[in-house]
């Protein structure tokens, strides 16, 4: 009988604990909040002068997402493609990288080798060489990877086909 309670109590103790403040209803909170900047920033969509704007907000609901969504990952790769379209390259460079990095960590190999060949070819445009090498042979690694279908990683590796920055 004891450990029937035992086992009631922690059960009930785990229950307690999602549905607290920092349980589910916490995390429904920043999703919904991050939900919200999302739309913001695809309001200023078609505004160019504002794209700096969306830009700040779609990293800020990245930021809000749970480790596994695949949503932060896209909001950081539409930042940083708004941040090279309003011509900074090195918020773009760093915000690929970061894309790139979190689908990494989260499983999204081709999203991740992706992120790191257009990391890799800003990095070269801003005469950042030696980033841009280690950025392009990361994303030429990824290609590798059994998580990749063929036609993508023949398109990842054609990406650097003749170029400084192909893997030799």
């Amino acid at each position: 009988m004891g450990r029937k309670r035992w086992t009631f109590g922690l059960i009930m103790t785990g229950l307690s604990a999602l549905a607290g403040p920092g349980g589910l209803s916490a995390q429904d909170t920043s999703i919904g909040h991050a939900a919200s900047l999302e739309a913001e920033a695809g309001s200023l969509i078609d505004q160019m002068k504002a794209w700096d704007d969306a830009a700040d907000l779609l990293r800020e609901a990245a930021a809000l997402r749970p480790i596994g969504d695949p949503v932060a990952v896209q909001n950081l790769v539409q930042a940083a493609k708004l941040s090279f379209y309003t011509g900074d390259e090195r918020e773009a460079l760093n915000g690929m990288e970061a894309a790139g990095e979190r689908a990494l960590n989260e499983g999204d190999v081709l999203t991740a080798a992706t992120a790191f060949a257009d990391a890799a070819w800003i990095a070269s445009d801003e005469g950042l060489g030696e980033r841009a090498l280690k950025l392009a042979a990361r994303a030429q690694r990824l290609a590798f990877s059994p998580l990749i279908g063929n036609a993508d990683r023949v398109r990842l590796r054609e990406r650097f086909h003749g170029s400084a920055l192909q893997a030799g």
